[in-house]
């Protein structure tokens, strides 16, 4: 019998707290979330008849009856599904503490679960005082493009307690705090409509900052909104021609005081070694270019102004769901040399995801790797029906 079970041998207890369907979500665009959590008992036919759910804005306030946003009082319902928060409307960046118990069949009241929480993201164009930003230098969008670096440094004379970025791009987006990447997500901001909604991600960046110095940093990617997509011939610019960035580091220190870092005219652009990249085409990767340190303070000798953009921020949503994220690594089932120096991996299935090689040779060799979905009858590569996809990696050693 496991602990959990253990303890509600007594009982029924409340586990598995969710806000919209998501354990401690941050960065959330509802006010109102909806609440669930499942109940834990060794009892066979243990139901809940009753619940009561209260809400603070701190875990120390959840004992405060008078501190409490909002205390549901007794509900006579056996759902535990989608109650939805009934307190006054936090205000953008709140976060909200929230604690369940139930009455069961029996009449007998649980204890109070272990608390959960939800967060707000910015909600509304007036939260935001970032701008929109581009790269200064004049662009062909009619071709692939390399891939933009942005980056801004800025001094904290403070401790931090807690911070925040929220971030989106016009294209693809992934940032870097004092050379460490932001998140593990992957993909973003994702592919939507996006004149009509386009999506804000929330990070908590608290451990990448630093008193003194620091350096806030993103590479822009082409992705859905600027790069070739659709069924038939593959289009480009579906949504817009130029890639911008619109980021906000909200930084709360340990005396109260707050510090916002947004993307602006102080920013600066660089490229990279990415000289293309493309969902349908693969990428172009030019290791002599690389930036090291790219993202450090201090790094930021050669490079250009940005370009302030006028973009919309009535569009802006929060992001709701899973994200894409890497699952496993897959190794090569079979591996064949063919008599012109090509070697075939064969990795037994049809995955998404990326590859890693390890490689050594003379600055400038051109290590090229073609992608596909299946092999014809003979083990080569079968791209017909990849279309005028052409999935080919070329990297260049440094």
């Amino acid at each position: 019998m496991s602990a959990a079970q253990e303890i509600a041998g007594a009982g029924t207890a409340v586990t598995d707290l969710r806000c919209e369907y998501a354990v401690n979500p941050l960065g959330i665009g509802v006010r109102r979330p909806r609440l669930s959590w499942r109940l834990l008992s060794s009892r066979r036919g243990a139901a809940q008849v009753a619940c009561q759910i209260r809400v603070a804005s701190s875990v120390d306030a959840l004992g405060d009856e008078a501190a409490l946003l909002w205390d549901s009082g007794r509900l006579d319902t056996s759902e535990s599904l989608h109650h939805c928060y009934g307190g006054p409307e936090p205000a953008s960046g709140a976060r909200c503490f929230w604690q369940v118990r139930v009455w069961d069949e029996r009449g007998v009241v649980s204890a109070w679960s272990a608390p959960g929480w939800w967060e707000l993201g910015l909600l509304e164009p007036a939260d935001w005082t970032a701008q929109w930003i581009a790269p200064g230098w004049v662009e062909d969008p009619a071709v692939p493009q390399p891939s933009p670096l942005l980056r801004r440094e800025f001094s904290l004379a403070k401790p931090v307690a807690r911070a925040r970025l929220y971030v989106t791009a016009h294209g693809l987006y992934r940032c870097e705090i004092n050379g460490r990447r932001v998140g593990d997500v992957l993909l973003t901001p994702g592919w939507t409509s996006y004149h009509h909604r386009l999506l804000v991600q929330s990070y908590d960046v608290t451990a990448l900052l630093r008193e003194g110095d620091n350096a806030l940093g993103a590479m822009l990617g082409e992705g859905w909104y600027r790069g070739r997509i659709g069924a038939v011939g593959g289009l480009r610019c579906a949504y817009g021609e130029r890639l911008a960035l619109l980021a906000q580091l909200v930084i709360e220190h340990a005396d109260g005081t707050r510090t916002t870092v947004g993307s602006d005219a102080a920013w600066q652009a660089a490229t990279g070694p990415i000289l293309a990249s493309g969902i349908y085409d693969g990428e172009i990767y030019d290791a002599r270019l690389e930036r090291d340190g790219w993202s450090l303070p201090g790094a930021g000798a050669e490079w250009e102004p940005v370009q302030v953009a006028a973009r919309p921020l009535d569009n802006l949503r929060a992001w709701s769901g899973p994200y894409v994220r890497r699952m496993e690594e897959v190794a090569p089932v079979a591996v064949a040399q063919r008599a012109d120096a090509r070697f075939i991996y064969d990795f037994g299935q049809n995955i998404a995801g990326w590859t890693r090689l390890a490689v050594r040779g003379a600055a400038g060799t051109v290590v090229t790797l073609r992608h596909a979905e299946v092999l014809d009858a003979q083990g080569n590569l079968y791209t017909a029906n990849l279309r005028s996809a052409q999935q080919t990696d070329r990297y260049t050693l440094r």
